[in-house]
């Protein structure tokens, strides 16, 4: 009885963690947001259909023609039907997203381990920030979280029914490809690496299932690329042949710099929080949990488990290698199953060592080694609570969120009094897809018009200027929209600039 009321006490702490935008109705709506809404306003809209997702990296991975697939646009497509285009329902669809990683963290380390560790898992997902960031705002990466949790369960019993879990395990690798394709491939090498050298799967049948399960989870890239004269093949040759003539030291350099954000990554996966422990302590912590595995990979005494912590041994060491080709940085959303891997780490360690006090000192010492972390982060997670819902709750959010961008779209039409005019926006990531989406469907449902894009009659600017330069927007409006008289140039209460002008 005691299990299940912490068990729901941490659930609920970690869905109040995750619902303040929810609750608000004020959440971030940036320029990859607004691009993505306006394709799945297309999906539902016109039907264009599509078999590729947005370009990996958002074009800045430094490897073009490699897009992550269609699943995250057609995923999409579902709240915006039943919200009618408002982008709460996607909002609303982040964080259930949340909210069902929990569950799903929780139930399959109760399979895999027992219930206390379970507990110990879920608490960890629940309060940790970069998990808690996925159910706050919309992006493309953030449900992998689930299927990853998925596939490291499917992984798991592997070895108790291959014929079934294997194919399983492929499917839910292959899903994150809609989402985060970077984590993707590493995680299928590693798949198909741990079934003949961990698992020791010998039996054809499961190769073959998992085999067409891969084909059949990346047909919407096989088909684009069959269509496009294999175009992400061919970028991945161009990209790579060059880096076969590297020097070795160039590799070791690379080696060098991609190591912190690995320790960076794992370190992040817990709560931190300056005063209570030092950063430099949870890089301790990394270094301590990665020798866990590896000990954890040859000395655990459940043949299931000892497999699993091998796998994930291997998943690390993968991603690792795989990632070493990339000669630019390494982002964390390349990295989410990372987070997972030492969580778990963390929740076993803890459960054994308590465990295991009574007949080992360094069980003993484990234990509250692991306990320091344990209370410094319950300490941190209620700080960040309460800082939350203090400035959190109420922030409006300035240019950044939906609420200031709403202000500036109402503020527009009404200024305009029912005549009809054009209007031009100036972001600095110069891609204006929020206020292109915004005016699409909210003006349009609210007003019942769409504003124009030409330079002919009254014509208003809504500008967002820039914060680490903040007179760039001066340069757009000396080149890109010149001509007219100006009328007015207000600033509103949430940061933009809207100025409003009379051309011919």
């Amino acid at each position: 009885m005691k299990k299940k009321i912490l068990t729901v006490l941490i659930f609920v702490w970690g869905v109040a963690l995750r619902g303040i935008e929810v609750l608000t109705g004020n959440y971030l709506f940036g320029f990859d947001i607004g691009r993505d809404m306006l394709v799945a306003r297309s999906l539902v809209e016109t039907h264009k259909w599509t078999l590729i997702g947005a370009q990996i990296g958002s074009g800045s991975a430094g490897i073009d023609g490699i897009f992550q697939g269609p699943g995250y646009y057609y995923l999409l497509a579902v709240p915006y039907l039943l919200f009618h285009g408002d982008p709460y329902g996607t909002m609303l669809m982040m964080f259930l997203f949340g909210v069902v990683t929990l569950v799903a963290a929780y139930w399959t380390m109760q399979h895999m381990f027992d219930e206390w560790t379970a507990i110990v898992a879920l608490y960890l997902v629940a309060i940790s920030p970069l998990l808690v960031s996925q159910s706050r705002f919309m992006w493309a990466p953030h449900p992998a979280s689930l299927l990853i949790v998925l596939s490291l369960f499917f992984t798991y019993m592997i070895s108790r029914h291959p014929r079934l879990f294997g194919p399983l395990a492929v499917l839910a690798t292959g899903l994150i490809y809609h989402f985060e394709f970077a984590m993707t491939i590493p995680m299928m090498i590693a798949l198909f690496l741990a079934m003949p050298f961990i698992y020791r799967i010998k039996d054809v049948k499961t190769y073959v299932y998992s085999a067409a399960t891969a084909i059949f989870v990346f047909i919407p890239f096989i088909v684009f690329e069959a269509r496009h004269g294999f175009m992400a093949v061919k970028s991945i040759f161009a990209y790579t042949a060059p880096q076969q003539s590297i020097g070795i030291d160039v590799w070791v350099t690379r080696a060098l710099d991609h190591f912190p954000p690995y320790v960076a990554n794992a370190r992040n996966s817990f709560v931190i929080e300056r005063g209570l422990l030092p950063e430099s302590a949870f890089t301790i912590l990394v270094a301590v949990l990665f020798a866990a595995l590896i000990f954890c990979a040859w000395k655990v005494k459940n043949m299931t488990q000892r497999m699993f912590f091998r796998f994930l041994l291997l998943l690390l060491v993968v991603s690792y290698g795989v990632l070493l080709f990339l000669n630019n940085s390494v982002w964390d959303y390349y990295l989410v199953h990372a987070h997972f891997i030492f969580i778990y780490l963390f929740a076993y360690c803890f459960i054994y060592s308590c465990r295991s006090m009574q007949k080992s000192l360094w069980s003993k010492i484990a234990f509250v080694f692991l306990a320091i972390y344990l209370v410094s982060m319950s300490v941190a997670s209620v700080w960040r609570m309460m800082i939350s819902y203090r400035y959190d709750y109420h922030d409006i959010g300035g240019v950044e969120k939906i609420i200031g961008k709403k202000a500036a779209v109402d503020y527009v039409y009404a200024d305009a009094e029912g005549k009809p005019f054009s209007e031009f926006t100036f972001m600095a990531p110069i891609y204006t897809y929020p206020y292109d989406y915004l005016f699409q469907t909210y003006g349009k449902k609210k007003y019942g018009y769409i504003p124009g894009t030409v330079k002919k009659g009254l014509v208003y600017l809504i500008i967002e200027p820039d914060s680490s330069k903040p007179w760039t927007y001066k340069g757009w409006l000396e080149t890109v929209i010149v001509g007219g008289d100006i009328l007015k140039t207000v600033t509103l209460p949430t940061g933009q600039i809207v100025q409003v002008r009379q051309f011919p």
